[in-house]
Parts: C-alpha cells; structure tokens; sequence
C-alpha cells in the first residue's frame, strides 16, 4: 500500500498541453496512490486508512467487477520532467519501474442505458440499449491545480469514453457526470447541465408522527405502507426496467428530441447500499435492514421508493436519499418539476397516486430519523411526488442545486444537448456515481 512521504516543492510542470500527457488506465498500484491522492476531497468523515478500504470494497461489487470500473490517471511521458508523487510505493521492489506522475485523475462506470428514438416520416419510433458511463472522482492535487490539467484530462476522457468498452464498430450516444464544482467547468468541456433540483423533507424523530394534514393518522395506516429490504429490490427493479422501456418510447405528436435513461437496475442500486453499509458499520457500527419503502395496492398500482443514507463530513449534512421513486400506474413520466415556481401549478391525474406516494415518503421521513439523518432528498420528483411531499410537509420546497451534484451531460448523437437535442429520462439519485 502507498505510503505518504513529505509534501511536494514546487516543480517545473509540463504544461497542460504538451503532446507527452496521456490519459490512460491507472495500474494497480497508480489506483491506491489515485486513492491516497484524493481522499482530501473524496473520504468524508472516513479516516485514509479507512476510505482506502471503502474504495476496494467498492470495486468489488456487481455493478464494478469484470471491468465495470476503470480509473483513469492523466500522467507525463517525457523524461525532461521527473517528477515525483509524493507518496512512497512499499507494494513493489527497488527494481520496479518508478511510478509515473499524477498530474490529475478520474473514474468511470460502466452503465446499462436507454436510447428512445421519435418517429420519422419513414421510420417508427424505436427503443435502442446502449452502453454508456458515469464519471465520478475527478480530482487534480492542489499544487497541480490553475495549469489546465483537469481541462485537458476532461477532453481526452470525452473523446475515449466514446468507444470505451463499445462493442466493434459501436459508439457511445452519451456519457453522465455530476458536478460538485458549479455549472461552468465541465459544461465548457461538452458536459452540458441538466436539471439539477430535488424536494428536501425534514426527518420525524423517532416516536413522532410527523404533520398529519389531510394525510392523518389512521389514512396513512389505511395505505398500508411497509418496509422494503435487500431480498425484495430485484423483482421491484426488473418491473421499474420494464415501465421504463415501454413509456420512455411512446412519443406524443410534436415530441421530437432523443430520450435518454440509466436503467435503474439492481446491480446500480446495491453499489449504492453498498456505500451506505460500509459506512454504517464503520462510523455507527450498526448494520442497515430497511432499504425503501411501498404501498402495495396491487400489480399495477403500487408506489415505492428505494433510499439509500449518505453520511457527509459534518453530520448536519447526512442526507437520506430516494435513490428511484416508482408510481407504478402513472401516465408517461409524470411532468418533472424544475423549479419552486413550478410547485403546484400541475395538478398530478390521481388522487390515490398522491396519496400513496405521501405515504412513501412519510415511511422515508421516519426511518431518516431513526438514524442521524437531517434531511430525505427527492431528486427530480415529477409533480404527483411534489403533491406529496406537499401533502406530508406543507413548506416542501424544490431546491435547485447551484455548486453540488449537478447533473451533466455529454451527448455524442445528431444535434446537441445543449440545443435541448436530448431529454434525461429518470434523471434521479440512483444514477450518480
């Protein structure tokens, strides 16, 4: 395992453009030093030590194994700079090769999509999988930093993941990424922003029932809400895919731009539990049993939410997520609400899907304050999930994100994002990497 040594001096860099920088796969031993690199900004409350074992354990799940994670480190081939990581390599012999620099680094995953495609006057509409990949950790050190070298490493990451791990011949359609930076770095890098606004809700501590409203006591019993665990959230996310493939191809008169999707599936959802249980057990030493929540009213009726816990730096900021929220008989995707302005001037078509999903997200407030959670988050929540959120908490509001996860996107088919060329179908928490 890489070892910390004494900070860098000031070096005479390679400048960010020069034709010697590559980005390329990191090597086995170029991944831990990526890891000790950028735990500074990536580890959270985790001490190194600890991170550096969350990481692996990360690596090592579905949705990662057999080539489902590549980390990415953008390095310098010339010998006319030899530089130094900073950190000391004890994994190897005194006769290995030294380490290249880590001028800046990143990771993907590789992820299962969707591609709708609108009717033509010579062509049906058609619903294509695809392969495409979600960027994640983009981290250039401190001393590295303002020299171009995430700018260049950006570019180049565009350009590869475009038939990364394509099949012969094929080409990625899009790439995802979110940003923790703003709205302007990556979207100059052809990663364009998409709406980025959740709904938060305030926890019910423990024993508590939360604002009854229009949804009292004895209705939110009536709903029949129970607790989802691990063993039910595959059969939920194989008909959570199936409702996605058939609404996300049918196109009413006039809808004329390309729809794109992160198939929800169960490999994506258990890397984020994943996550959250590590953390559990480390920093709490609890385990985790209780992974969403449903009101069953029938094939075809159901409502149910899966959540995932995000435990930040300062425990203020511990937030409990709604990774993917299904409401299983609504129309199309229920009209995704961008902004407070939009709050309540759609009416949503059912008043039992409301009342469910009120229920859901009841089910949601009370298990974030069963742990120390302070907020539950709903992203992109189309306006029968805003009704109901307004129904358990008449103060919801929409947050739109301005600095932190900001959903991007980069689309390599006819027209461009940016024109609005494409829609982001699904666009919620359980597609972030």
């Amino acid at each position: 395992m890489p070892s910390a040594e004494s900070p860098l001096s000031a070096l005479d860099l390679p400048p960010s453009t020069s034709p010697t920088l590559h980005l390329t796969p990191a090597t086995p031993t170029e991944k831990e030093l990526v890891w000790c690199l950028n735990g500074s900004a990536w580890r959270g409350p985790l001490p190194l030590s600890t991170y550096l074992r969350r990481e692996a354990h990360l690596g090592s799940q579905p949705l990662t194994l057999n080539g489902g994670i590549t980390y990415w480190v953008l390095t310098d081939s010339s010998p006319a700079y030899p530089l130094t990581n900073g950190y000391k390599d004890t994994t190897t012999n005194a006769s290995s090769a030294p380490p290249r620099t880590i001028l800046a680094s990143c990771e993907t995953l590789r992820k299962r999509a969707l591609i709708a495609y609108p009717p033509s006057p010579s062509s049906a509409a058609r619903v294509d999988d695809t392969i495409t990949h979600g960027v994640g950790s983009v981290f250039c050190r401190p001393e590295f930093r303002k020299r171009g070298y995430a700018g260049r490493m950006m570019r180049e990451l565009g350009k590869n993941l475009e038939t990364h791990q394509q099949a012969a011949g094929q080409k990625a359609k899009f790439t995802v990424l979110y940003s923790d930076i703003g709205k302007q770095f990556y979207a100059k890098e052809g990663w364009n922003v998409f709406p980025s606004g959740h709904v938060t809700l305030r926890p019910i501590p423990d024993g508590e029932n939360g604002y009854d409203g229009e949804l009292n006591g004895g209705d939110f019993h009536k709903e029949g809400v129970r607790e989802l665990h691990a063993g039910d959230l595959r059969e939920l996310c194989e008909v959570d895919e199936k409702l996605l493939r058939k609404r996300i191809g049918v196109f009413k008169k006039g809808d004329g731009k390309a729809r794109v999707a992160l198939i929800p599936d169960v490999e994506t959802v258990q890397w984020h539990h994943a996550r959250e249980e590590f953390a559990a057990k480390e920093m709490l030493g609890r385990g985790v049993d209780v992974n969403g929540a449903i009101v069953d009213a029938g094939v075809g009726k159901r409502v149910w939410a899966i959540w995932t816990r995000t435990f930040a730096e300062k425990v203020e900021n511990n937030t409990l997520h709604i990774l993917r929220m299904v409401v299983e008989g609504e129309e199309g995707f229920g009209a995704e609400v961008e902004g407070e302005g939009d709050m309540g001037k759609q009416e949503p078509r059912d008043e039992r899907n409301v009342r469910a999903a009120a229920a859901v997200l009841r089910a949601a407030q009370k298990e974030a304050g069963r742990w120390p959670m302070h907020a539950v988050e709903v992203w992109n929540p189309s306006t029968t999930i805003v009704a109901a959120a307004r129904r358990v908490q008449p103060d919801a509001e929409i947050v739109e994100r301005e600095s932190e996860s900001i959903t991007s996107l980069m689309w390599y088919g006819d027209g461009t994002a940016k024109d609005e060329g494409v829609d982001w179908v699904g666009n919620e928490k359980y597609a972030w990497v």
